[in-house]
């Protein structure tokens, strides 16, 4: 796991930012490849290669996510497999060998200032354009499910007010609105990201709902002020996630009902690899890095799902256990560990025992319910 407050772009021990090179789940593998990769000049040329593991490293995982073979021989063969092709590849005998991939859903549209409106959903989940309205329309058939398939009611939702803790483009506070909810208000410190949830609700036509600038960490908001607090997949790329669930049930009415999502520890193949990947595009732009992706024909909304992870400064990882307990601390209640999920969640598979579940998945996303006393 990631140390807690630590950039990953300041970390130099590769065992602080590759858990399994510490677990040796792998073997030596997973440290051979990110040291082979450290040695190489740190420039735009040898930056390309560090670029084309990334497709490379999530295609394969993805396929071995469809096996029923032993996944970490197949991990380690496809680790092996790309420091053999860069090592030819570096040595000017061309990049087939490191870049034979077919994507699916390539087309030829230029996104340009659209593209915030486009995101990788989670997991391989993969979309083609869409508008604003049918946005907001997945969100809330994502949201519905989770909360369906975990047995979640909430009663005279129509009566009730909610903050998103986080909100970014602000498609789950939309979501929530569509679910009947009176009142959203959404939280985020990016104004690009304000701008945007401000015109999707305006254009679907959502009432009643505000998106306001402001940090998770402080918000500035009275004690018990909202009846539900929604914090989904926020709080691990902050510099004190603990300080945010502390902010989090701060604002929350007594009784009220909170949503945590935070990356779980452990997490298998899916999160070794993009830990892996971690180390060694840490000094490489990010940038360059969208651009050299978007130069092979990937789709925008492909590009933001594999660098999202991997490029983003902080992505602190937590045990059920580190979680559970920080709640406890600042007044949380009946706090419930999501065991269902979308057909395309981790925490769905591990629920319908695939094969080797556990070692490509961990544990599954970390997704809490609970109270406030």
């Amino acid at each position: 796991m990631i140390p807690e407050n630590k950039d990953i772009r300041t970390t130099n021990t590769l065992a602080e930012i590759v858990d399994c090179i510490q677990t040796k789940t792998y073997g030596n593998t997973p440290e051979e490849v990110v040291s082979m990769y450290n040695q190489l000049p740190n420039d735009k040329f040898h930056d390309y290669f560090r670029i084309l593991a990334v497709p490379y490293l999530f295609h394969k995982a993805e396929g071995i996510f469809k096996a029923s073979s032993d996944p970490i021989l197949l991990f380690v063969t496809a680790l092996n497999e790309l420091m053999d092709a860069t090592q030819s590849a570096v040595k000017n005998q061309g990049i087939n060998n490191l870049f034979t991939i077919s994507f699916e859903n390539l087309n030829d549209e230029s996104f340009g200032d659209e593209v915030k409106s486009h995101t990788g959903q989670h997991y391989g989940n993969l979309f083609k354009e869409f508008n604003h309205k049918s946005y907001f329309e997945e969100a809330k058939n994502l949201l519905e499910t989770r909360l369906n398939r975990n047995g979640i009611t909430i009663d005279n939702i129509e009566k009730l007010t909610l903050l998103d803790q986080g909100c970014g483009g602000g498609r789950y506070t939309a979501a929530w609105k569509l679910l009947g909810i009176d009142k959203a208000v959404g939280i985020d410190f990016s104004d690009i990201g304000l701008e945007d949830a401000r015109a999707r609700a305006e254009l679907a036509g959502i009432l009643n709902i505000e998106f306001i600038k402001g940090s998770v960490l402080d918000m500035p908001f009275e004690d018990e002020s909202f009846d539900i607090v929604y914090s989904n997949g926020v709080l691990h790329h902050t510099e004190d996630w603990k300080k945010g669930i502390s902010e989090q049930l701060r604002v929350m009415k007594s009784g009220g009902l909170g949503w945590q999502y935070l990356i779980e520890n452990p997490g298998g193949i899916f999160w070794d690899k993009i830990e892996i990947l971690r180390a060694i595009m840490k000094n490489v732009n990010k940038k360059y890095a969208q651009d050299v992706l978007r130069s092979l024909g990937i789709p925008m909304n492909r590009v933001f799902y594999m660098l999202d992870h991997v490029m983003v400064p902080i992505n602190t990882r937590l045990t059920p256990e580190e979680m559970v307990t920080e709640l406890e601390i600042n007044g949380a209640t009946n706090i419930k560990r999501l065991q269902r999920g979308t057909d395309f969640d981790r925490v769905e598979a591990i629920y319908n025992d695939i094969p080797f579940a556990k070692e490509k998945f961990g544990v599954g996303e970390n997704r809490f319910v609970f109270n406030k006393k």
